[in-house]
């Protein structure tokens, strides 16, 4: 996406090296209450938002005498995810929001409000406390402020957009790996065997809605979850069950780690595992141990609780990092104080810094739907 207009860049009040690998980090770390799923949500194969839980799954792992899993079994009849238009997340975090009303209160002036400081995806915030330690990608974020909340989205970089467009065939298939094995390891329907053979969808997803509150912030975000652990049906509409439903993130990485590969685990794969399961309260992650050419030998559980230790980061550090981050764009936007400007944050992982602008422009491409803000005025005028 590119932006018209002259943009003044002003710095952002962060310490981007708040922590660095190996040292450290004396702080506590900040109240983060356990996130609660307050809803759900699909995404079909025409990544279409679907309200209803129809992508959700259940774990059901393999036999050891299934071994090894083949992930390029089907995989030249993959149906691979297209490019998201802009906003696409937040849009469906908005239309979730949007059927689901009762989340919202009505202010003395008519206008409807959410009662979050914050609404954003699971990804934006684990990229967030990643900071301190990512020293090789730039990212970049937009926010807008609406009826007292702060909605951030991502949007692809100029660099990004490259190596998109630049990825290899091989490449490609590492991705699709990850969606084969979960296809190995899900069924719809409790206690029975995966169905395999069908071509696997990148595009589908089942996301759960969350709310927790950081050092104060009242945050709702979006997540997409991988599946459910339960050997019998649970029904997702029950807010009791919905809260007690143990989800399991799955992850496919080295089986045999060499020295480089262990020390990218420890210090990046590790962080970004913790942070993303972190996040939703997952407590286990369920890996598959893949060779080069594809082949799972093994499956591995790891405690989310235990994946920090002797590892040269520090969660604390990430927490303080996020809380940080979203109380000084909390502060820039009540400044600014204006429900149409954007804000654009650029981080750079070269100049260890973060900048942000504000776009006013009547053609750039608002970071709300219009059919969102109608709802949000409620009985108040535009």
């Amino acid at each position: 996406m590119s932006y018209p207009g002259k943009k003044d860049k002003h710095s952002f009040h962060v310490d981007v090296r708040l922590h660095r690998f190996g040292g450290t980090f004396s702080g506590a770390f900040p109240e983060f209450s356990r996130p609660e799923p307050i809803g759900f949500y699909s995404v079909n194969e025409a990544r279409e938002f679907q309200d209803n839980a129809n992508n959700s799954c259940f774990l059901r792992l393999p036999h050891p005498g299934d071994m090894p899993l083949d992930l390029n079994a089907g995989i030249e009849n993959v149906q691979r995810k297209g490019v998201d238009p802009d906003y696409h997340d937040i849009y469906q975090i908005c239309q979730y929001i949007y059927n689901h009303q009762e989340l919202l209160r009505t202010s003395s002036t008519g206008r409807l409000e959410l009662p979050a400081d914050f609404v954003t995806l699971r990804g934006i915030l684990r990229q967030i406390m990643s900071t301190p330690y990512e020293r090789n990608r730039d990212y970049r974020l937009v926010a807008t402020r609406f009826n007292g909340t702060i909605y951030i989205s991502k949007v692809e970089t100029e660099e990004q957009r490259i190596e998109r467009e630049q990825m290899t065939r091989n490449q490609l298939d590492l991705c699709s790996w990850g969606f084969k094995f979960e296809q190995y390891c899900t069924t719809q329907i409790p206690n029975t065997a995966p169905i395999t053979n069908e071509p696997v969808n990148e595009s589908k997803e089942f996301a759960c809605i969350y709310r927790s509150k950081l050092n104060g912030l009242r945050l709702i975000y979006g997540a997409e979850m991988d599946c459910i652990k339960s050997n019998v049906s649970i029904d997702l509409n029950d807010p009791a069950q919905l809260r007690l439903a143990e989800f399991v993130e799955l992850k496919t990485t080295a089986h045999n780690m060499t020295k480089k590969q262990q020390r990218s685990f420890d210090n990046y794969k590790s962080l970004n595992w913790w942070s993303q399961s972190f996040l939703v309260g997952i407590g286990t992650i369920v890996a598959g141990l893949r060779d080069n050419n594809g082949l799972v030998h093994e499956i591995k559980e790891y405690s989310v609780r235990e994946l920090h230790r002797h590892k040269p980061w520090s969660p604390a550090a990430m927490a303080t990092f996020l809380s940080d981050f979203l109380h000084e764009l909390r502060s820039i936007m009540q400044r600014i104080n204006d429900s149409h400007a954007i804000v654009m944050i650029d981080y750079s992982a070269d100049r260890n810094k973060i900048l942000y602008s504000v776009l006013r422009d009547a053609d750039v491409k608002p970071v709300l739907p219009e059919w969102y803000r109608r709802m949000m005025r409620g009985s108040a005028q535009s």
